[in-house]
């Protein structure tokens, strides 16, 4: 498999933080007192704690969790605070919508943070949303393309033509052209100029669209194109405008047949099918890097970012008037808001969610949504609209039916009328995302019934309840993952308070059974937590008296096997090296357990509980690499309610007590490593079905990409071995390389 080395950055940009989020990232790089505390990790890294509160409890029903944030939404009078990876357009999702638009229309301020990445493909119905608003709903979008990548998209997208230059003079003229654009100062983040930059802004909606064909026919214009129209108001379809749109059709046919289209949207979807096994250096950024000049592909800070372009926010979060939240595990769609019926068309998540009424409001913890709503990394909508302008990619498919009704695009007068004809403008597609939206608001209300809630698990009067995020910001510069042993240094506050907790547990032998339970949707350990359950299983970290339980998903019951599929190597390094390591002092039990398919669902687990004896984190944050060494993250940590955690404890017992619920597999971990592979070869097909699309792979492409996930799960399992020894190295590289998990 050939993977790049880890590149360290030499410059890290600045970020532009407010004061309280300057102060909150002075004092989190704090190293704690002596002793590595649960309480010294809390008063240097918590965002916000501890919190009172008059009355909370655990949302373990979809249809209950939706009906909180309902709740917390109609009763809004002042400000909504939205923070979510997904916010889909479906039925319960249209629900929510309307009430946030209602909410805004007698007199609330909505903002809602979504994902660039995930939110990009739906930016035209984020504009409705904020039209409905009516002024009072804000849109933004996490983690923008930096300037490097915009800088990229402008190299790999400018042509001779635009530069006025050719033959051999041609690099040097797009160098100096491009650089003295992006000289400092000159741009600022959210200036529309970095859309003009020859055809760099349809190549960043190629991107962030994941549109190969897009992508590609950015790359490969080879003509000069004047894309100013594409930065203009999205709605205005006449005059100029649509002459932009037939010059751009025109040359995406000579590009397509005459510049090699079709070769490098193949590459390109190969690209984005290795997205989802995660390469040490972006596969995209692979794939495109040749078309830049040399420097650009050695350029450190360049390529840190492009190994970040998947950078989510993870968050899940609704705060009301600053005193009434829900957080958790669940997005905003349909699988995680209803129960298994006709209208659910993708999995129907396990989740947990806690719902927080703090009597009055919280303004530290309303500050650390201000914080991130204001990261530089952070876009208007306007300003995505500036940047990576939708419009050819809203109209894409006209374009081809055009290309293939007029002669294959011979006819170009032809194509300038069918494309004249099929064009949509933003105002109309808007007007069609508003029918539709009603027309999913009144069958959510007249073909759904919400499940009465079951099971009620309210918190214990005087809990300790305390918020942390893992955040992309430490000590006022861009962060970048973290260090093996350094969490807290790069910002990832709750994985630091695990170990903690996990290291706490141990010590706090009492002559007492103390528990801790991973209950975890994506379990893929990270090296920290494989290295410290490790300790505490083989007896190198005396931990008498503790009895672990993972509980996760199986292969039948996720909605992202890649996961298992490089975890169970990882299990089996665990099990092999128990069994070659003799105890040396008393150490914890240990039990693994699958949840398994429930007849006539898609039942999927997408918790993230992790319980420490007696105190317990509820949040967005899974087990796995990716969300120590990626993503932005949030959640609760609660101590001192020994009824919650024992109830809810009781509750987890009780299902794996059902017969057939769930499959405890400890003793199979360490299985024969050819069952293993063979068990592997038979998913990668299935994988590369998934994730490659409907379009055809070629069987050299085929081959490639399973050589490369079967290199990877060798990977896994040999670095998870020297991790369990304590090979720090091991661990840096085991986290750079599977962090986009």
């Amino acid at each position: 498999m050939s993977l790049r080395d880890s590149i360290q950055s030499t410059t890290l940009r600045r970020l532009a933080l407010t004061g309280p989020a300057l102060l909150l990232a002075a004092c989190a790089t704090l190293a704690p007192p002596a002793g590595d505390a649960v309480d010294a990790r809390l008063a240097a890294e918590a965002s916000a704690g501890p919190l009172a509160y008059t009355q909370a409890e655990a949302l373990l029903g979809n249809d209950h969790a939706f009906a909180a944030k309902l709740a917390l939404v109609e009763s809004a009078t002042e400000r909504l605070d939205l923070a979510y990876y997904i916010f889909s357009d479906d039925y319960s999702s249209s629900r929510l919508s309307q009430a946030l638009i209602d909410a805004a229309r007698r007199g609330v301020q909505v903002r809602l943070l979504v994902d660039y990445f995930s939110a990009y493909k739906d930016l035209d119905r984020f504009s409705w949303l904020e039209q409905e608003g009516q002024g009072r709903i804000e849109v933004r979008f996490y983690n923008r393309p930096t300037r490097e990548i915009v800088r990229d998209a402008a190299y790999l997208t400018t042509s001779c033509a635009d530069v006025g230059a050719s033959g051999a003079a041609c690099d040097d003229a797009k160098r100096a052209a491009i650089e003295a654009r992006f000289a400092a100062g000159q741009l600022t983040p959210d200036a529309s100029d970095d859309a003009r930059l020859a055809g760099a802004g349809v190549f960043l909606s190629g991107l962030y669209g994941k549109h190969p064909k897009l992508m590609a026919y950015a790359i490969t214009r080879g003509q000069a194109i004047d894309t100013e129209a594409l930065s203009a108001s999205a709605g205005d379809a006449g005059g100029d405008r649509l002459d932009q749109l037939k010059a751009l059709g025109k040359v995406y046919f000579r590009a397509r047949y005459l510049g090699g289209v079709d070769g490098l949207r193949a590459r390109l979807k190969l690209a984005f099918a290795r997205l989802a096994f995660a390469e040490q250096v972006n596969p995209v950024f692979e794939t495109v890097g040749n078309y830049l000049p040399v420097e650009r592909q050695n350029d450190a800070q360049a390529q840190k970012d492009w190994d970040y372009l998947t950078e989510f926010l993870h968050h899940k979060l609704l705060l009301a008037d600053r005193e009434r939240l829900v957080l958790g595990g669940r997005n905003v769609e349909d699988s995680y808001h209803m129960r298994p019926n006709p209208l659910a068309q993708k999995y129907i998540f396990m989740d947990t969610d806690l719902r927080l009424d703090l009597g009055a409001p919280a303004p530290v913890l309303a500050a650390s949504f201000d914080r991130l709503w204001a990261l530089e990394s952070v876009a208007s909508l306007e300003a995505v609209r500036a940047q990576a302008p939708n419009d050819l990619l809203e109209n894409f498919e006209a374009l081809n039916a055009a290309q293939v009704a007029c002669d294959e695009g011979r006819d170009t007068a032809c194509v300038d009328r069918e494309l004249a004809a099929s064009f949509v403008p933003l105002e109309a597609r808007i007007a069609r995302i508003a029918a539709a939206h009603q027309a999913q608001v009144a069958r959510y209300q007249d073909d759904y019934t919400p499940e009465v809630p079951g099971q009620r698990i309210t918190l214990d009067p005087g809990a300790e309840i305390h918020y942390l995020e893992n955040l992309p910001v430490a000590g006022g510069q861009r962060s970048y993952g973290a260090r093996h042993g350094e969490e807290a240094a790069g910002g990832k506050h709750i994985q630091s308070l695990w170990r903690s907790a996990l290291k706490a547990t141990c010590e706090a032998g009492d002559g007492g059974r103390r528990r801790v339970v991973v209950h975890n949707a994506y379990l893929f350990l990270p090296a920290n937590l494989l290295q410290d359950l490790g300790a505490m299983i083989d007896g190198s970290r005396p931990c008498g008296g503790v009895d672990i339980t993972l509980l996760t998903n199986s292969l039948e019951t996720t909605d992202l096997n890649v996961v298992n599929l490089l975890a169970v190597w990882q299990l089996k390094a665990l099990a092999d090296h128990l069994k070659e390591t003799p105890a040396t002092a008393p150490r914890a039990t240990f039990r693994y357990l699958e949840y398994q398919p429930v007849a006539g669902t898609r039942l999927s687990l997408h918790s993230k509980v992790m319980v420490f004896d007696q105190a317990i984190f509820i949040g967005s944050s899974n087990a796995d690499v990716r969300s120590l060494m990626m993503d932005s993250n949030n959640g609760l940590f609660i101590r001192r309610a020994p009824d919650f955690i024992r109830s809810y404890t009781d509750w987890l017992d009780g299902v794996i007590a059902q017969p057939g619920r769930t499959t405890e597999l400890t003793a199979s971990l360490g299985r024969d490593a050819n069952d293993l592979a063979t068990e592997r070869d038979r998913l990668v097909d299935r994988l590369l079905d998934r994730y490659a699309g409907e379009e055809r792979m070629t069987p050299e492409q085929r081959s490639d990409l399973k050589l490369r996930l079967q290199a990877a799960t060798g990977e896994v399992y040999v670095l998870s071995r020297k991790i369990l020894r304590g090979d720090a190295e091991a661990a840096d590289r085991f986290n750079a390389l599977f962090k986009a998990i």
